[in-house]
């Protein structure tokens, strides 16, 4: 093991989580150190509980033409997540030897991946990287920086793959589905991780659009499917144990709910696995992780009986159950900004 410790950082829509990392020269690989620690948003004096995201249509025109009018409210928000961020690095590096800090966000990044230009769930802010580096080195003074904002999708993968306790650590062929708030989208071909805005024959999660209309993170993943449960059952408490929960008792717009969620499940695994054809190979694996990972690991959940009924394909599913790997996937970039 090297001597140098990583703090990788994975920011969701409503909290940060930690987690501290070494590297093994030996592996070539990242293990995580000790537990992981989670702060929210909303502990922050400047969070705002009824605050709503700008139009989603206007966020991308502002950042199509560069020209950005945050409210005053988007920047009171955003306030929060950053100061959010700092209070769990100073928590995490106490007694520590940290010389690197790694962090991936959801969001479309600025150019210089250095800010937020486009944030469905949450606060766009495009400075984000200075405000964050001006308030640690406050703290700080020059010890410690963080030098660019990194794809919350790409660590889950590179978190599942270069570390100790990845589910893809020795896997050269796989597709990964995390889900969460949105839709974390993977692939690893020939033993490399796709990057897959290089790869325009390659739609997204919030690209591929079903035979319904929807795409498939608006069907697929936690936050989509919990918007139209509330939308569709106002009476209903607001989180996603109870759609399940109904559905398990025939409630049939829970059961709708599922079942387009198993249909675009199956369809994402048509859409990845034509790639991979066409690449002349196969994969050898398909991952679900994050929060989805966690709650498809009860075999009673009435999703994964519906995936497991829907889809009769030849590639074996796992599930990870490390909330950790996003996180970890940010050290192991910290580190290979080092090498």
């Amino acid at each position: 093991m090297s001597n140098t410790l990583f703090l990788g950082l994975d920011g969701g829509a409503t909290k940060i989580l930690a987690q501290i990392c070494e590297f093994d020269l030996e592996s070539s690989l990242i293990t995580p150190i000790g537990k992981q620690i989670e702060f929210s948003y909303s502990d922050s004096k400047n969070f705002d509980p009824t605050f709503k995201p700008t139009e989603l249509l206007k966020q991308q025109k502002e950042s199509k033409n560069n020209i950005f009018n945050f409210s005053k409210k988007e920047i009171k928000q955003s306030s929060s997540i950053v100061d959010t961020i700092v209070k769990i690095i100073l928590s995490s590096v106490k007694n520590t030897k940290i010389t690197q800090i790694g962090l991936c966000f959801p969001g479309i990044k600025t150019t210089n991946l250095d800010g937020i230009s486009i944030m469905v769930n949450g606060p766009r802010n495009i400075d984000m990287l200075n405000e964050l580096n001006q308030k640690i080195k406050s703290k700080l003074g020059n010890k410690l920086s963080i030098k660019m904002i990194y794809d919350d999708s790409e660590c889950c993968v590179i978190g599942e793959k270069k570390s100790s306790v990845g589910k893809l650590m020795n896997c050269k062929n796989a597709i990964y589905i995390g889900g969460g708030t949105g839709i974390a989208d993977g692939l690893i071909l020939n033993n490399k991780i796709i990057n897959l805005k290089n790869h325009s024959e390659i739609k997204r999660s919030w690209e591929l659009i079903m035979h319904n209309g929807e795409t498939i993170e608006t069907c697929l993943s936690l936050g989509g499917m919990l918007s139209k449960w509330e939308k569709m059952k106002k009476d209903s408490p607001l989180n996603i144990l109870s759609l399940f929960e109904n559905a398990m008792l025939d409630d049939n717009i829970a059961n709708d709910i599922l079942d387009k969620a198993a249909n675009a499940f199956t369809f994402l695994i048509k859409d990845r696995t034509d790639f991979f054809y066409s690449k002349n190979t196969k994969p050898e694996k398909i991952v679900i992780g994050q929060r989805l990972g966690l709650l498809l690991s009860n075999k009673n959940n009435p999703l994964l009986k519906l995936i497991s009924k829907n889809y009769n394909g030849q590639i074996p599913i796992e599930i990870s159950t490390d909330r950790r790997t996003a996180a970890i996937g940010a050290a192991y970039k910290a580190y290979e900004n080092i090498k």
